[in-house]
């Protein structure tokens, strides 16, 4: 699977923070196609999958997958329990998915060594779907090495991709560096969208974005851009759209994107606890009124 060029990270809507609002999901993934979007990443972190049973998780899959236009659609996966995850995983492979987002284990803070074993029963876990490693410390409190990641993908093929949300463009690099010199169809992702420029002029393939939920059209445009090497057009997106990715960050995610989203018509911004809808709007609408 080639996760080169545009994912969207989605949001799950909700009906005032309780069920799926299955009507609003069915609109939003008409934008993201309308968008041009190249692949869908469903109840990731911005899709609030840790507060989805099961069940709801594999019905929104299944949706999702329905109402995809054909595009890919990526599971957000991840856990602190490996067999537990496992089992998780083999539940999902029934849907046919194309790919599993997979985090690094939060809380436990594993070792590099017992990274390398979690990632290996992940990757048998999965069989032949692929998986995008998420190096994303700040939620997890830990790092995925470069090293680490050099060694994973060396070993297993099914370990394709890896989301950089460290927001640390020198390991950015060590990363690209490392992981190239043993395997050059491995592909990077940015999961930073202000990050998504600079780290494309290093090489990088792409972006899962945030900011795509609002605009699709304009994130697309600009990853395009730099794919092709049009640094002119990309870098003009990229300032033009700046203030809007950032403030996309203002509190929590998807607190914001939400917020934002409910605004734009697509559902009603609330989501589920532990998290809570955006406080500072006043600050968001002085940005995002330009963008309007």
């Amino acid at each position: 699977m080639n996760f080169k060029g545009l994912g969207t990270a989605l949001i799950t809507p909700f009906k005032n923070g309780g069920e799926i609002d299955y009507t609003a999901m069915e609109k939003i993934l008409d934008q993201q196609i309308n968008g041009g979007v190249d692949y869908f990443v469903v109840a990731g972190t911005t899709g609030e999958g840790t507060s989805l049973t099961e069940k709801e998780l594999l019905e929104l899959l299944n949706f999702c997958k329905a109402h995809s236009g054909g595009k890919p659609v990526v599971a957000g996966s991840g856990g602190n329990n490996t067999a537990v995850l496992c089992e998780k995983i083999k539940k999902l492979n029934t849907l046919k998915l194309d790919g599993y987002l997979v985090a690094s284990p939060y809380y436990n803070k594993p070792t590099q060594e017992g990274l390398l074993k979690h990632y290996a029963e992940v990757s048998k876990a999965a069989g032949d779907t692929a998986i995008i490693l998420y190096n994303i410390p700040g939620r997890t409190g830990g790092w995925i090495l470069s090293d680490t990641v050099a060694e994973l993908s060396s070993k297993h093929r099914n370990i394709c991709a890896i989301k950089e949300a460290s927001g640390d463009l020198n390991f950015a690099m060590e990363l690209y560096q490392k992981v190239m010199a043993k395997r050059t169809d491995f592909i990077f992702l940015s999961g930073d969208d202000a990050l998504t420029l600079p780290l494309m002029s290093v090489g990088y393939h792409g972006a899962i974005s945030v900011f795509s939920n609002e605009f699709p059209k304009e994130m697309k445009e600009l990853v395009d851009a730099g794919l092709r090497g049009d640094v002119s057009k990309a870098r003009s997106i990229h300032y033009k759209m700046l203030e809007m990715m950032k403030i996309n960050f203002i509190e929590s995610n998807p607190g914001p994107v939400k917020y934002a989203m409910k605004k734009m018509g697509y559902g009603d911004g609330s989501v589920r606890l532990p998290l809570s809808e955006l406080k500072n709007t006043q600050k968001f609408d002085e940005i995002f009124k330009r963008y309007l």
